[in-house]
């Protein structure tokens, strides 16, 4: 990833606290925290044992598709939204997928004793929403790692989408420092341990609602959810100083943004490091604090145009299980809106 993944990891404890980094979706999401990590750990941010554990994925099925037999596989972990007798379970419990009938629309789940439990997804359930159905994965958990939680818990008082720091690892247990400066320890059979996510980087869907004071968000020039105006609002609208946008190919992007915005985009200076950006862009937001004001805009050079984008709304987005994994060469340059646009 070039030069984004020094220049977020070299920032102090309190500006990472501060920036929001934005992927376009989940592959990429994932891809940016892996190497995130791997950078903090070696700095030794990141530092000690490693809780090794099992997080849960939605397949992001619609209720129709999660009433189909055939979209259930061996490993899949089925949560239930309300209590059914017939198949033992409470509202809440989580049941992983023993085996099928795909023919007969039959799901054998697990049952809380080893014992399976035959399900009929189309009958009980499914067609309903009352059910979510998850596919598994491992992720490990040290201290000063950044987690997000991805699901409400009412009786621990944590929000879907909150974020909190992980304060040490103990064995199978691991404290976490919630947004509030409460600590919260949990243990490995704790349901929310399955509910959370590393969180260096977040999709431009985690972002709705939320407001930082420095973003970087990654564009892939040619994804889909990208080329649209009101994905690209909300990516350029997060952050309180101006964002930093990081392509793979700017001038593949600028087109497709052009057409759907119906902004004209522009890249006026190509910059080879993004150390150098984001040292520029500490310096433009020093002179605003001093008397340019919040809402001043960042110096451009003669005949470039102050671009606005009007479009609020907002594009909801689901993790997709195959997503195909994307690899970004990346660097910079400054757009017209006072952004940065690789080049």
């Amino acid at each position: 990833m070039g030069s984004l993944i020094p220049a977020v990891t070299k920032l102090s404890p309190q500006e990472r606290e501060n920036t929001g980094l934005m992927a376009p979706c989940h592959a990429l999401r994932r891809e940016i925290n892996g190497r995130i990590r791997e950078r903090l750990a070696r700095d030794g941010v990141i530092h000690g044992s490693a809780f090794k554990g099992e997080r849960l994925v939605s397949h992001g099925h619609t209720s129709a598709e999660k009433a189909v037999a055939a979209n259930y596989s061996h490993g899949d972990v089925v949560a239930f939204h309300r209590a059914y007798r017939s198949l033992g379970v409470a509202k809440g419990d989580e049941r992983r997928v023993a085996d099928f009938d795909h023919r007969m629309g039959i799901v054998m789940l697990e049952g809380p004793e080893g014992r399976p439990v035959s399900w009929r997804p189309r009958l009980v359930g499914a067609k309903r929403g009352a059910v979510e159905v998850y596919r598994t994965e491992g992720m490990d958990l040290r201290a000063g790692d950044r987690v997000r939680w991805m699901r409400n818990d009412a009786g621990l008082g944590l929000v879907n989408g909150d974020t909190a720091e992980v304060l040490r690892v103990r064995g199978d247990s691991v404290a976490f420092r919630l947004g509030d400066g409460q600590t919260l320890e949990l243990g490995r059979d704790g349901p929310q341990m399955r509910h959370l996510d590393h969180a260096w980087a977040a999709t431009v869907h985690a972002f709705q609602g939320r407001a930082v004071d420095n973003l970087i968000a990654v564009m892939e020039a040619r994804h889909p959810k990208l080329s649209t105006q009101k994905s690209f609002h909300v990516e350029i609208s997060r952050a309180r100083h101006g964002p930093e946008l990081v392509t793979d190919d700017a001038r593949a992007l600028r087109e497709p943004l052009e057409a759907a915005t119906g902004e004209r985009v522009s890249a006026l200076e190509g910059i080879g490091a993004a150390e150098r950006v984001l040292s520029e862009g500490k310096a433009q937001r020093g002179e605003k604090e001093r008397g340019r004001g919040p809402k001043a805009m960042p110096d451009r050079p003669a005949g470039t145009q102050d671009n606005t984008v009007a479009d609020k709304s907002r594009e909801p987005e689901r993790e997709q299980a195959q997503e195909p994994e994307r690899a970004a060469g990346l660097e910079k340059s400054r757009g017209s809106r006072g952004f940065e646009m690789e080049m």
